[in-house]
This record gives C-alpha cells, sequence and structure tokens, in this order.
C-alpha cells in the first residue's frame, strides 16, 4: 500500500492543513455561474463543494493551474480551469444512474487557482509541485484543471514526493509528449521525458507508463524510437478504435500498476476526437470517442492504486458552443464518482 495512503488514517481527524508556502502561491477561483438548482430533487457538484480551510479531510481537491505558457502554438487553454467550472455549475449532478453512483457524501473542496507566473515556466511549476505535494500529503486525491500538458511534470513530481514505492501513470493524449527540452525551454510536449531523466529520486520507470490515443500526423518517429527504447507502451487511439477500450484499459492497469504504489491519471483533451473537444491546441481527427474516454477515466479511478488526475488543454476560446468544456466536466465527474465508488462502494 502506499505511502499517501497510509497518510489519512495517521493524520486521523486533525485540521487538514497547508504549509505557508503553498497556500502564499493559492487564488480563490472566481466565482461559479451559479450552485442553486432550479429543482429541489437535483443536487449539483457546486452545492456539495466544502470550504477546505474548514475541512479536517477531503477526500478530493480541485485545483485550476490557469498557465499555458508552455503552449507551442495556439493558447487559451489558461482560461480552462474558470470556464470548467462554469460549466459543472450547469450540468454536474450528484447521480450517475447509469453506475448507480451518488457522490452526495463524498468529502470535496475546491482549492481555488495556482498564482502562476505566467513569464516563468519553472517558476510555476515549482508552486505546482509545492500546492500539490501538500494537498496529496494530507490524504486528499487531487483533480487538477489545466493549463497545459507540461504541468503534468510537477503533477506527477507532488505524487512522487508523497509515495515511498514507485508511480505508474497513464495518459490520454493525441501526442507522445515525450519530446527534448530546445535551448533550454520547457513546453508541454516535454513531460513526461522529464519525469522519466530527471528526478533524481523516484524518477518514472518508462515500464509503468501507458500513452493511451496518440493519433494521427501529430507526432515524430524520432520520438516514437525514443518510446520503443524505453519501453513505453504505446497504444493509439485506431488500436482502441478497434480491440475496443476494455481490453486496452485493463491492459495499461496491468502495466501501469506492476510494482508500483500509486498511478496518476493524465488526460489531454486533445486526445478525444475534434468532433467532441473542438475548444483545444491542436484538434485531433480520429481521436478517442467521447465515451471510451468516459469509460477509461471511470475503470481507471475505481482502480485502488488511482491517486489523482490532471485535465489539460481545455482552451476555452478555441471552443464551439462550450462542447469541449462540457466533455470535460463530465470526465471530472466520472473521476469524482470513481474515486467515490473506491473508497466507499454505491
Amino acid at each position: 500500500m502506499s505511502n499517501y495512503r497510509n497518510y489519512k488514517k495517521i493524520k486521523g481527524v486533525l485540521k487538514l492543513k497547508l504549509s505557508v508556502e503553498a497556500e502564499k502561491w493559492l487564488l480563490d477561483a472566481k466565482k461559479s455561474g451559479g450552485t442553486a438548482s432550479f429543482d429541489d430533487a437535483d443536487l449539483k457538484l457546486t452545492q456539495i463543494l466544502q470550504n477546505w480551510r474548514e475541512a479536517d479531510n477531503l477526500d478530493i481537491g480541485i485545483l485550476g493551474i490557469p498557465f499555458d505558457t508552455s503552449v507551442f502554438f495556439r493558447t487559451g487553454c489558461r482560461y480552462g480551469p474558470d470556464v470548467i467550472r462554469d460549466t459543472m455549475s450547469m450540468y454536474a449532478n450528484s447521480y450517475e444512474p447509469g453506475y448507480g453512483v451518488n457522490i452526495k457524501d463524498i468529502n470535496i473542496a475546491d482549492f481555488g487557482n495556482v498564482n502562476v507566473h505566467h513569464q516563468d515556466v519553472l517558476e510555476t511549476h515549482r508552486r505546482v509541485e509545492n500546492i500539490v505535494t501538500d494537498i496529496i500529503g494530507n490524504g486528499t486525491v487531487p483533480l487538477i484543471l489545466g493549463g497545459d500538458h507540461g504541468l503534468t511534470y510537477p503533477n506527477v513530481k507532488a505524487l512522487m514526493n508523497n509515495t515511498k514505492g514507485k508511480v505508474g501513470v497513464i495518459m490520454l493524449d493525441g501526442h507522445l509528449d515525450v519530446r527534448k527540452t530546445q535551448d533550454g525551454v520547457i513546453s508541454s510536449g516535454t513531460p513526461f521525458r522529464r519525469l522519466i531523466e530527471e528526478p533524481e529520486r523516484n524518477p518514472l520507470d518508462p515500464k509503468n507508463f501507458v500513452e493511451i490515443g496518440i493519433n494521427g500526423w501529430l507526432s515524430s518517429k524520432d520520438y516514437g524510437d525514443y518510446c520503443k527504447e524505453k519501453g513505453i507502451t504505446i497504444i493509439p487511439a485506431r488500436e482502441v478504435h478497434e480491440r475496443g477500450y476494455k481490453d486496452v484499459i485493463k491492459q495499461a492497469l496491468e502495466i501501469a500498476g506492476n510494482g508500483t504504489d500509486a498511478i496518476w491519471l493524465s488526460v489531454d483533451i486533445d486526445g478525444l476526437d475534434s468532433s467532441v473537444a473542438p475548444g483545444t491546441c491542436a484538434p485531433n481527427p480520429g481521436g478517442l470517442t467521447a465515451h471510451e474516454a468516459l469509460e477509461i477515466v471511470w475503470t481507471v479511478a475505481n482502480h485502488p492504486k488511482c491517486a489523482g488526475m490532471d485535465l489539460l488543454e481545455v482552451a476555452p476560446p478555441l471552443d464551439f458552443n462550450n462542447i469541449t468544456s462540457i466533455v470535460a466536466t463530465y470526465l471530472c465527474m466520472q473521476f469524482i464518482g470513481g474515486i467515490k465508488n473506491q473508497k466507499y462502494g454505491k
């Protein structure tokens, strides 16, 4: 059992506490479009969110990172966290009849947004790692709203900081994201190469890393060869469509969970087909269907080693009729419901 899982038991009923340094770089999230339901029988996610400063402990903590400085071309995902929150206030109820899961009793709070440094990628990553390390250290499973995919580096580092053993990663994405750091510049395409090569303690073992949904003309053969040499498992979108998501996610969990203490789930919205995720930096025709992605997130969140998720690259200025933010909201709710099911059952 992983170190972070034991932490909550050790803490007992002590008040949830972040370090002074972590609190220094936290900003309250802007108020969403509304919290009340027009029907008393409905219960919205926004109605059960707690004030994290008053919580004894939390099952899940939402954190926004409004940062897209390391995106190559089309920016806009810095606006993702707050727009997803607005969408949650309209589309996120507490019950899912397909699974028979009700999240009304889960302990969940919104920690707000990281006060990012838009001109300094490494400083922003330092602040993120500090905050997420503290959130996980309090026994809370983080649900991170980005922001660009480079942010997965400090998110996973934070989990590594709280875990004695190895960490596995499952990623949904259209891209490989194992680029070299070019001329000292960190980009949204470098997080996983950095996780494999940079940490002095507990680096990501590439044999516990699975990339699902790689698709189209979005990648480099050199980086594909790098993945093969390192032993990274790549499952292209075409293979998911042909094999079926159930077989794919079973394989992914076996690989990411083999000898690890915890699993991080990283979802880049551009791993989904552009028909359901047009509002992103690199739209992806032929990517994962909404159904495939929703079921994969649900299945991973139900796994006892699942320790956190980031949802990245939702760019509202590039969206059409809020389609991408609605899909992102559903992916978040799948994760929240899966964690609730994992911890307490239906």
